[in-house]
């Protein structure tokens, strides 16, 4: 699985933005602590979007091009800073809740279509999130919901993190990563024994147990799952087989959720869409999300 340093990411802080507001062309962006919001006047949709591990909202913006075309179709899209986790609990998504509705009951934001998004474990995190807000009956209920290249299978993310440290050809740094999650998983969740259980808690789903319990609540919600499989980029750049990708994950995800009977769930699969704004290769990239395409997804 891709998490890109996420060891180094979750528990690192970075400075936040102080408050500011700036109104353009019936447009206002507010930047707070945990969030920012480009919010069109003429709002008729909202977008929540949870970046990548260690991301903020400021290079969500620059990574993803979609806020100026959002709001000229009447979409405010709201920014996340919560990025340093790989999971989240039900705790978590009660304070998450009402530190967004809180945004919207201020800023006086439609919720009458309301879409969640993410990038890498952002991505994890919406799909946990939107979940909660159907089982908690919240007014928050999400139309759709979509993730980019999402470790979204705990514990595949585990399973491949074991293979890693098997492997014989790697360095101490390429290896760093998987043994940081391996032992805190152990910590989390237990040994052997009891980790395959307690994961499931919390994992949108587990694919080794056919176990989809914590999305449930989507079943009938329009869900997009983005991914660029490149096996060629993996094997130069993580030395990384297919089967231990996010894209693999994504697959078996739809093929599962597919022969339960879910009829709204999307495979987006690109080719040589993935770039970081800086010009790098990299099929881990918001890039790899066609921005028309997706608006047209939450318009229509």
């Amino acid at each position: 699985q891709i998490l890109f340093a996420t060891l180094i990411l979750l528990i690192g802080c970075k400075n936040e933005a102080n408050n500011k507001n700036v109104e353009k062309n019936k447009i206002t962006t507010i930047v707070k602590k945990d969030f920012e919001l480009v919010n069109a006047s003429d709002s008729k949709a909202l977008l929540i979007i949870f970046p990548g591990g260690g991301s903020t909202s400021k290079e969500t913006k620059e990574e993803f091009n979609i806020i100026e075309k959002a709001t000229s179709k009447g979409i405010s899209v709201l920014l996340m800073n919560f990025n340093r986790h790989l999971w989240i609990e039900n705790q978590d998504s009660k304070q998450l809740t009402e530190l967004i509705t809180k945004a919207i009951e201020e800023h006086k934001l439609n919720t009458n279509k309301i879409f969640i998004g993410g990038m890498s474990i952002g991505g994890t995190v919406a799909l946990t999130l939107s979940d909660y807000l159907f089982k908690t009956n919240s007014v928050l209920k999400p139309k759709g919901v979509f993730v980019v290249d999402s470790p979204i299978d705990l514990f595949a993310l585990y399973e491949s993190s074991q293979k890693d440290i098997a492997r014989k050809d790697f360095t101490e740094e390429r290896l760093s990563e998987p043994k940081w999650i391996i032992n805190y998983f152990e910590e989390q969740f237990g040994g052997k024994d009891s980790l395959l259980t307690n994961v499931q808690k919390v994992s949108p789903l587990t694919l080794a147990t056919k176990n989809i319990d914590n999305i449930k609540n989507l079943k009938n919600k329009k869900l997009r799952f983005y991914t660029e499989p490149d096996t060629l980029w993996l094997k130069e750049n993580r030395q990384t087989d297919f089967e231990s990708s996010n894209a693999y994950t994504l697959q078996k995800t739809k093929e599962l959720l597919s022969n339960n009977n879910w009829k709204n769930v999307e495979l987006i699969q690109t080719k040589n869409k993935g770039y970081r704004i800086n010009g790098e290769r990299n099929p881990h990239s918001w890039s790899i999300v066609d921005v028309n395409d997706l608006i047209n997804w939450i318009v229509k």
